[in-house]
């Protein structure tokens, strides 16, 4: 197996533009753009993220320097090991990286490429890309499992996306992969709220996953379990 590598590079105006508009467009996400980028509501969209490039394009350049550093780091141990967790192979694909102003890190699978805000520490960087790799090797190995799959499914709003951000913390906070990314991750806080019973939705796929661990179980009959639970729930989530 061939090690994929993670390039970082600059992202661009337009493509930062495009990506706050959208964001911006949603009831859940604007409030994270906001937080980062409080000014946007006063002014326009365009001239703001063109000034902000404008005036911040030294420390973006030099962050994208230091995530390449320290994500290199890591890469070949977790490319690995996370390989080993879903029980695929990785393809000979290249992944990019894209340091962005935008707070929101989308990723992109037909390329292989995600958005990721310059404004992170390393940590939290480590954390984000760990957990974007984990969709893009995720969605490889459904698709081996779920043939017929439909690959519009993978995104917004479908099940099988809900059920890859509900899945993402769990699988990385294995212990085999937390020893090597040292940041404990939460997902999304929308799911640590919503309950199934007395416990969130985020700690109930959470507890499956270590029960399927406990067991022995083969990566492919924890997914097709958890497939089969969150159709129970599939009214809850939406």
């Amino acid at each position: 197996m061939k090690i994929p590598k993670v390039k970082f590079e600059l992202s661009n105006i337009n493509f930062d533009i495009r990506m706050i508009k959208y964001f911006i467009g949603s009831e859940y996400w604007r409030y994270f753009v906001f937080k980062h980028h409080p000014k946007i509501k006063k002014e326009k969209i365009i001239g703001y993220v063109k000034n902000y490039w404008n005036e911040n394009r030294t420390e973006i350049i030099k962050k994208k320097e230091i995530f390449q550093r320290e994500w290199n780091k890591i890469n070949d141990k977790y490319i690995i090991i996370l390989s080993k967790v879903l029980e695929t192979d990785w393809p000979n694909k290249s992944i990019t990286a894209l340091v962005s102003v935008n707070p929101i890190c989308p990723r992109f699978l037909k390329n292989w490429s995600f958005s990721i805000f310059y404004l992170k520490k390393s940590k939290s960087m480590r954390e984000t890309v760990a957990h974007e790799l984990l969709h893009f090797l995720y969605f490889k190995k459904w698709k081996e499992i779920f043939p017929k799959s439909k690959e519009r499914s993978f995104d917004a709003p479908y099940l099988e996306w809900k059920l890859s951000e509900i899945l993402a913390p769990a699988i990385l906070n294995n212990s085999k992969i937390q020893k090597i990314i040292r940041f404990k991750a939460t997902g999304y806080g929308i799911y640590n709220k919503t309950k199934i019973g007395n416990i969130s939705i985020n700690n109930h796929f959470n507890l499956l996953y270590k029960e399927s661990l406990n067991k022995g179980e083969s990566f492919e009959e924890f997914i097709k379990k958890a497939y089969k639970e969150i159709k129970k729930y599939k009214n809850v989530i939406k």
